[in-house]
């Protein structure tokens, strides 16, 4: 298993549960033995497994991740933090789809703040839909902020695109990528 795509995984699995092991455990099924092995690339996951892990992503994103894991592969020297490398990705695609007004935003809320959950709470979901008008084609980009962002932003274009830009800015500035 790659690791560039075990790191951008991790991530995606600290943003959205509790812990790795409410994810393996109530997801995947599978023992924590089998979970490192798998991060370390000693083992493989069944295909239905790796179907539930690319869950943890839209069907663009997880394209990105792809990308992502080819790119560092090839020239290794080039990607030394793929997590950072996802994240500015879906940032400056978010920033273009707003400055030319191809995307429209949407806020979900999701049963994660249900009582109970092993998903984290508190969070809300940004969701830029790129719509084709094809049923079913739609490309998705999504980014989990604090409740609080929604507030501020709500569904002002520019003031999301200041927000993308400020966040962009974050990476840039302290050149993770």
């Amino acid at each position: 298993m790659s690791p560039y795509l075990v790191e951008i995984v991790v991530h995606a699995i600290k943003e959205k549960y509790l812990t790795e092991k409410a994810f393996y455990n109530d997801q995947l099924g599978i023992s924590p033995q089998s979970w490192d092995r798998w991060k370390k690339g000693e083992q493989g996951l069944k295909y239905e497994n790796m179907q539930i892990i690319s869950t943890l992503f839209t069907d663009y994103e997880w394209m990105l991740v792809q990308k992502i894991v080819r790119q560092a592969q090839l020239s290794p020297d080039f990607i030394h933090n793929p997590v950072a490398e996802y994240i500015y990705l879906k940032q400056q695609i978010a920033k273009t789809w707003l400055q030319h007004d191809l995307a429209r935003i949407e806020w979900k809320h999701s049963q994660e703040n249900e009582l109970g959950s092993v998903r984290k709470s508190n969070m809300v979901i940004l969701r830029l839909v790129a719509d084709y008008q094809i049923w079913g084609y739609s490309d998705i980009i999504e980014m989990r902020l604090p409740g609080v962002i929604q507030n501020q932003i709500g569904h002002d274009q520019r003031k999301l695109l200041q927000w993308v830009n400020d966040e962009s800015a974050k990476y840039e500035e302290a050149d993770q990528i």
